[in-house]
């Protein structure tokens, strides 16, 4: 098994430390070597990730919107912030009461569940469950 070059390095240095200088140094080249021919690259790419990220974010807000009007069932605990809020058009008001991500398009809302929002603001899960519900009813 190879020993990766972390460990070799420090071993090295405790042996020899004018070997491990040089080996240091002669990786430092070659690193350098092979990036030295994309590095032109970057300002493209990143340009256009920061153009793509718009058109992401909107298609994932229509994605949480299509699951959420998918799933006929309950509000349920393992719900997202987002789904729930594409749900019902009160959402947005209930959690505002309740302390919750208030908006649509907050960041968290995409991965926390109510199951995490409602323990994050001290309260049982059922209560904000029942308090949907009734939204939904």
């Amino acid at each position: 098994m190879p020993v990766p070059l972390r460990a070799l390095l420090p071993r090295l240095a405790a042996a020899r430390p004018a070997d491990a200088a040089a080996v240091r140094l002669w990786l430092t080249e070659r690193v350098r070597a092979e990036l030295a021919p994309r590095i032109g690259l970057v300002p493209p790419v990143r340009s256009a990730l920061d153009e793509a990220l718009p058109a992401l974010d909107r298609l994932d807000d229509a994605l949480d919107h299509a699951r959420a009007r998918l799933d006929p069932g309950p509000f349920r605990p393992e719900m997202t912030v987002h789904a729930a809020h594409a749900r019902h058009s009160g959402v947005q008001a209930l959690f505002a009461r309740r302390g919750l991500p208030g908006c649509p398009d907050c960041p968290v809302g995409a991965d926390e569940t109510l199951a995490e929002a409602a323990a994050a603001e001290g309260f049982a899960v059922g209560e904000l469950l029942n308090e949907l519900e009734g939204l939904a009813s």
